[in-house]
């Protein structure tokens, strides 16, 4: 998996969404975060997206919330009860730590599908209402609602009313439908435009979520008295988020799911929010409130044929069928393809012209193949590569291109190194014809950076006349390149089979530090150890330092001291303990969390060899594994 690159399309999408032309589903977003995340990326912590326009401080920054994405499998749906369950007792036991106090109640709101919108007054006047922008700054577009808004209230202080701006669908079908693919797409849109419409901001809804005051959460139903007669406002129920007891979770969920069928409102999942009175004990972290979480619903699939296949060469040289469909919307967006995963998938299940398939975005950034409803005529499979015209092989599963200089193969690779070394400009078809000369990202950052003549890049052989602005995005795009990290210099050699996490215990392995190469394929490993690899990865470090590049070597992390977050799984009765209760008693600076909790640090276990999820998710995290008798603090 090409972190880099997930990160810029991650970015991306934000940016297009808070621009208002979304350009990725909320499910695909969400996979793409949750992804990011286990990799332990930081671009998740950037809540909403930084432009130049962004520059009016919120009173409080507005924090994204933390989400579980429910999911069908074999026509079981997975609420995740048991991750929900975690959640909440981590942060009863800091409650109670704190207060004595037990939360027994939470209150639970739709989650709207629409924009963030904050309603600022202070001293009882409005003093602005904000967008999200990056939850620190927000563009402010007061001028949009001043006449839907009370220009005084009757409360002291910086007043927040924290709101979602959505749309009724009824609304949009009978006014936007014909221009937009659903509600939320003209949402952002109406309100961030410099040239905005009055009659469309009319349209628009604000749904309260949260009312504070100087900093501080307030019974939100004050919003209703503050709001009387703003049609602007709406005066729902939910905008109060009802309580219930932590026990109804299930119960509400389910609720929930039936509300959305009938509600004029777009609805993407439901909002569990702890009482006012906790919130000051639980605080926020860097991306999210801790005392919120949004469960998000199933999302769609839909049913529709198949018009034909296209084939893809990747930089391994495989090559991978692309699924062309009949345009249908899924999750509030066109799709017109779809993944076919392989070769063999094609063949096995008579994919082609004629076929209807069910598809879903709920394990991909782009649409995959859930089923195959009606099987059709299988699509020919190319003889030879598309790139060097050489034959390619097939074993039943995957159809292959084994010429190594193949430079379709090597373009493929070098657009990779383009993207997770964000290079502004310069995409893999600008580098495509340099594929001819330059077999990884290294060798051409050394020619370009190389001052002597004799190395020296001849830019028009490649399509760029020297002296032109192509030429400058081109070189400036390298010499811009500040520091990188050893594993990204490994990576950039563009062998076949190296991913990021391999590419990251070799470069501990170089550096002098103990790697671990558990669950990592012994042949991949074994071709990082071949001297000449290893002495060519060093020169490259070298060669690169001189450059000027700082590369960034790894460090063995200091563990924390006090109190440590941590995910239990087994039993601990071989080990003398009862419950994991009992266990945790004796460490009482233990919380326990998911595995996939980005504070997490310990997986306490039964078994060294146990290969549960919980334990490939620790390996893949790089989360430290004990057992229960070998844990100490």
């Amino acid at each position: 998996m090409n972190i880099q690159n997930l990160e810029t399309q991650y970015l991306k999408a934000k940016i297009a969404y808070y621009e208002g032309h979304p350009i990725m589903s909320d499910v695909a977003f969400d996979v793409l975060e949750k992804e990011l995340s286990i990799a332990g990326s930081k671009v998740i912590e950037q809540v909403g997206s930084k432009r130049k326009d962004f520059d009016f401080p919120h009173p409080t920054p507005l924090k994204s919330l933390a989400k579980l994405q429910t999911e069908s499998v074999n026509g079981i749906t997975n609420y995740q009860e048991k991750a929900f369950d975690e959640w909440l007792w981590k942060r009863k036991n800091i409650v109670y730590n704190f207060k004595h106090f037990s939360i027994e109640y939470m209150r639970y709101s739709p989650k709207f599908d629409g924009s963030s919108v904050n309603i600022v007054y202070r001293n009882k006047n409005l003093e602005s209402v904000l967008t999200r922008g990056d939850g620190k700054f927000g563009k402010d577009v007061t001028d949009r609602f001043r006449k839907h808004l009370p220009m005084c209230i009757d409360i002291d202080g910086i007043v927040e009313i924290r709101c979602e701006a959505v749309m009724k669908k009824s609304i949009f079908e009978k006014k936007y439908a014909a221009e937009f693919a659903n509600a939320r797409n003209i949402v952002a849109g109406i309100i961030g435009k410099d040239d905005f419409d009055v009659e469309k901001v009319a349209d628009l809804t604000l749904m309260p979520l949260y009312l504070l005051v100087d900093g501080k959460h307030e019974d939100f139903l004050k919003v209703h008295e503050i709001m009387d007669g703003y049609h602007i406002i709406a005066n729902t129920i939910f905008g109060g988020k009802v309580r219930t007891f932590v026990k109804d979770y299930l119960y509400i969920i389910k609720y929930m799911e039936d509300f959305r069928k009938t509600t004029d409102y777009q609805l993407d999942g439901i909002v569990f929010a702890l009482p006012e009175e906790t919130r000051e004990y639980l605080g926020e972290n860097e991306h999210s409130p801790e005392w919120a979480i949004a469960i998000k619903f199933v999302p769609d699939e839909v049913v529709t044929p198949v018009i034909g296949i296209e084939w893809n060469l990747g930089k391994t040289g495989e090559l991978t069928p692309v699924v062309k469909l009949k345009p249908v919307t899924l999750a509030g967006t066109e799709v017109k393809r779809a993944s076919g995963y392989n070769a063999g998938y094609i063949l096995n299940n008579k994919l082609g012209e004629g076929a209807f398939v069910s598809i879903a975005k709920a394990g991909d950034i782009i649409p995959e193949v859930q089923e195959v409803v009606v099987p059709g005529q299988v699509a020919e499979f190319p003889k030879v590569c598309p790139s060097c015209k050489k034959s390619l092989t097939f074993d039943g599963i995957h159809l292959m291109c084994n010429n190594e200089n193949c430079e379709g193969r090597i373009a493929c690779k070098l657009g990779s190194a383009s993207a997770m070394l964000d290079l502004k400009g310069v995409g893999g078809r600008t580098l495509e014809p340099f594929a001819k000369d330059f077999k990884n990202m290294y060798e051409l950052m050394h020619s370009v950076l190389n001052p002597s003549p004799e190395v020296g890049i001849d830019y028009e052989k490649y399509g760029i006349k020297r002296g032109s602005r192509s030429h400058e995005i081109f070189y400036d795009a390298f010499r811009n390149i500040k520091s990188l990290k050893y594993s990204q210099v490994i990576l950039m050699m563009g062998y076949d089979g190296i991913g990021r996490k391999l590419s990251e215990q070799a470069a501990r392995e170089y550096c002098g530090l103990t790697p671990n190469y558990a669950s990592l394929e012994k042949a991949l490993v074994d071709k990082l150890h071949e001297p000449e690899v290893i002495e060519y990865i060093k020169y490259a470090v070298s060669e690169l330092e001189r450059f000027g590049i700082t590369i960034d070597k790894p460090e063995d992390k200091k563990e924390a001291v006090g109190i440590v977050y941590a995910c239990l799984t087994g039993s601990p009765k071989a080990f003398g303990f009862k419950t994991k209760e009992e266990f945790i008693s004796k460490f009482p600076n233990i919380i326990e969390v998911s595995v996939t909790d980005k504070n997490c640090n310990y997986l306490i276990t039964d078994d060294y060899n146990s290969t549960s999820s919980k334990m490939k998710a620790a390996e893949k995290k790089g989360v430290k594994i004990v057992t229960y008798g070998d844990f100490k603090l």
